[in-house]
């Protein structure tokens, strides 16, 4: 693994209390440890809020009705202490993908060269992220055991794996990694 945490932002993808159900819930534990210890070395991170509203494609072409507001749309607890400070920031949207124009403008606002990817959902938010980070010219990492799916639908755990399996094949094996790997890193950094 090879990313320079000078040249790096966390991005918090969605923890949000509406997507946290007993498949996503898992991942909330890790995603606070991460950002936590991210936020010990004075780097950036980008929490995420998704907001849906009447008329949605997520709406008309899903049928899915949730996250309209508060506390659905709330950042989780474990997560709200962290939000503030000089190197937290916020970023509301009405997309899958954090990579929005505000997105990209704080992204490069930083001089970021990698995008460190946890968050809910794997199979939607993480996913458009990953690829538009990739196709934006970032190097993504996707933190398998900080990603979850929420899927009710189907089986979250498939829809999970064949999440991580498209983001291998789409924007590269070496790009999923472990929380393990990241705090090898931000140890490195304290250390030296």
């Amino acid at each position: 693994m090879t990313f320079n945490p000078a040249t790096t932002v966390l991005l918090v993808v969605d923890a949000q209390r509406g997507f946290v159900n007993e498949h996503s819930a898992p991942a909330v534990p890790v995603i606070a440890d991460l950002a936590t210890r991210w936020a010990s070395i004075a780097r950036p991170t980008i929490f995420t809020r998704y907001f849906n509203y009447p008329g949605s494609p997520w709406e008309t072409l899903i049928g899915w009705h949730a996250l309209y507001g508060p506390p659905e749309t709330d950042i989780v607890p474990e997560l709200i202490p962290l939000t503030t400070g000089a190197h937290a920031h916020t970023l509301d949207k009405t997309v899958y993908t954090a990579l929005t124009a505000d997105g990209l403008a704080l992204i490069k606002q930083f001089g970021a060269t990698d995008l460190i990817i946890c968050g809910i959902a794997t199979d939607a938010c993480v996913l458009k992220s990953a690829l538009d980070a990739f196709e934006h010219g970032f190097v993504p990492w996707v933190v398998r055991d900080a990603v979850a799916s929420n899927a009710t639908r189907h089986p979250a755990q498939q829809v999970h794996d064949s999440a991580l399996m498209h983001i291998s094949r789409l924007v590269g094996a070496r790009q999923l990694i472990d929380a393990s790997d990241v705090r090898d890193v931000i140890d490195n950094a304290t250390t030296t």
